[in-house]
């Protein structure tokens, strides 16, 4: 039956049950949905900040990632998160098509690397997510990759540090937990990006672990969060990475 009923409409009835379930639950008056105005902005500083390498994709393949990321960033770049506010990343985003001027990338999908229009977005979400643990806020939704596709050798980013967005079905949300209002700046350099969290007020940088467990064909990961003052470490999630073969 789901062969049946084209893709683009089971997009569109995806993203009305979402939009459904965000009004219904209230969610939909806390999503973030401004950006920083140029006049205040000086009144932020960078608090946070990571730096991840492109990965080990080269040639035409790389420069198309580049590109989806360089699309991506233009919605990303100042987006303003007030306290109690939820960051949604497709909402901010929005649909990643070619009328977008978003092109081919690698991606993951039922478990086999392909490409697809918009590939290479999750480094975005992923980075997010990450500082998003370190700036100690709130994780609303987040969603691992159904395999591991790196090895020791090639891996930019610890295995656990990964946010999985496929859009109408896949979000990743952070809720500013904090006190003060956040907003986001990534660079991409030549062969390397950086994100960093501003804000008029410091963020107090927790130490986030990712404790590794080999299973047969795949890695389990327990991610924990050690944050000052508090006597435990919070345990953030606990995912299965089976390897790709």
């Amino acid at each position: 039956m789901k062969q049946l009923v084209p893709a683009a409409w089971r997009l569109r009835l995806r993203t009305a049950q979402r939009s459904w379930r965000d009004w219904r639950s209230g969610l939909r008056r806390q999503l973030a949905v401004d950006y920083v105005n140029p006049a205040y902005a000086t009144l932020f500083q960078s608090q946070l900040r990571i730096s991840q390498p492109l990965g080990s994709t080269t040639g035409l393949a790389l420069e198309y990632k580049r590109q989806n990321l360089h699309t991506a960033t233009r919605r990303l770049n100042n987006a303003l998160i007030l306290p109690g506010q939820v960051f949604s990343f497709w909402r901010c985003v929005g649909e990643p098509n070619a009328k977008a001027g978003y092109v081919h990338g690698r991606t993951i999908a039922g478990g086999a690397l392909i490409t697809s229009v918009g590939g290479g977005l999750c480094q975005l979400s992923g980075m997010l997510y990450l500082l998003a643990l370190q700036a100690g806020l709130e994780i609303i939704e987040r969603h691992p990759h159904s395999k591991d596709i790196y090895t020791d050798a090639t891996r930019f980013a610890p295995l656990g540090s990964d946010a999985a967005v496929v859009f109408g079905y896949k979000d990743l949300r952070i809720l500013n937990n904090s006190p003060a209002a956040i907003f986001l700046r990534f660079d991409i350099h030549e062969t390397g990006i950086e994100l960093s969290l501003w804000s008029p007020q410091a963020l107090h940088a927790s130490r986030v672990e990712f404790r590794a467990e080999a299973l047969d064909g795949a890695t389990r990961i327990e991610t924990w969060r050690h944050v000052d003052g508090q006597p435990q470490a919070e345990r953030v999630s606990c995912d299965v990475y089976p390897r790709l073969t």
